[in-house]
């Protein structure tokens, strides 16, 4: 574990995970064997995270998050796409939102979030793949 990070209660942790600086894991996380997290993430309560998943710095998800992938880093935030109850959520910065609502938030005139929509189209393919709805 890095330094200052925080656990909530009952989180399970796999063989040799790997936490940064300044992590914080609500209440019954559960990380898979060889998961790594960047400085600064932030999983809500709940959240599962299965084998070898990598998140970079800053990531964030919401409370019962699974499946989660790494977008990547655009506009100052770095996003993730992750399913809740088949849903697809966008995690960026302080923000947690549907796929539909995150491209209304981005997608709007004068946005200026060119990267971020690159990002989001990489989205709408990952939830199609799997299945996921965008509510």
């Amino acid at each position: 574990l890095g330094d200052r990070c925080t656990l909530g209660n009952w989180c399970t942790l796999g063989d040799e995970c790997r936490l940064g600086d300044r992590c914080t894991l609500g209440d019954r996380c559960t990380l898979g064997n060889w998961c790594t997290l960047g400085d600064g993430c932030r999983l809500g309560d709940r959240c599962r995270l299965d084998d070898g998943c990598r998140l970079g710095d800053g990531c964030t998800l919401g409370p019962k998050s699974a499946d989660v992938v790494d977008l990547g880093h655009a506009d100052g935030y770095r996003k993730c796409i992750a399913q809740v109850n088949g849903v697809a959520y966008i995690g960026a910065g302080c923000r947690w939102f549907t796929l539909s609502d995150a491209l209304k938030h981005w997608g709007r005139p004068g946005t200026d979030r060119d990267l971020t929509m690159c990002l989001m189209q990489s989205a709408i393919y990952i939830a199609g793949l799997r299945g996921w709805r965008f509510e």
